[in-house]
C-alpha cells in the first residue's frame, strides 16, 4: 500500500490518496476509512492478464479515492494505521553473502516458456515410448 501525498484527481472532485496493490489490499483500506465516516471509490489501476503458473487469477491494482475536503483527514487516518512490513525491517544480510564471490558450482538455469514447454513435451513423449515398450514387450 502506497499514500499518495500529491494530488492526483480523478475529477467529480475525486483525489486519489492511496495506490493498493490488490483488490484485498483496497477493500482493507476502504473498511478503515468508512470505520472513520470517510467515503471512498476504488479504481482498477490496471489489469494484468494471467500469469505463467498462476492460471486464471489475475493481479489487479487499485488506486483508492476520496472527495478533496476528506483528502487531509484520509490520509492521515491511513498513516496513523497502517504500518510497515515488520519482517522488512528485520530480515538481516543473508549469512551466505560475504562469501558469495568464492561460489563455485554451476549457475542456475534460467530457461524460457518455450525451453519449459520442450522440455515438457520431450519428457512426455519419452514416457509414451517407454510405455508402448512395456506393452509390446509383455504382449
Amino acid at each position: 500500500m502506497e499514500i499518495i501525498e500529491g494530488a492526483r484527481h480523478r475529477g467529480d472532485g475525486l483525489v486519489q490518496i492511496a495506490f493498493a496493490d490488490t483488490r484485498e489490499e483496497a477493500a482493507l483500506i476502504r473498511g478503515l476509512l468508512r470505520e472513520g465516516g470517510i467515503r471512498s471509490l476504488a479504481h482498477q489501476g490496471s489489469l494484468d492478464g494471467p500469469a505463467v503458473g498462476a492460471g486464471l487469477r489475475t493481479h489487479s491494482s487499485r488506486r483508492i479515492y476520496v472527495r478533496t475536503d476528506d483528502a487531509p483527514a484520509a490520509r492521515t487516518l491511513l498513516a496513523e494505521t497502517m504500518v510497515e512490513d515488520p519482517r522488512e525491517s528485520e530480515i538481516p544480510e543473508p549469512a551466505n553473502a560475504a562469501y558469495l564471490a568464492d561460489a563455485a558450482g554451476r549457475r542456475p538455469r534460467n530457461y524460457s516458456l518455450a525451453g519449459a514447454w520442450a522440455r515438457a513435451w520431450i519428457v512426455s513423449l519419452a514416457l509414451l515410448g517407454l510405455a508402448l515398450v512395456a506393452f509390446l514387450v509383455l504382449h
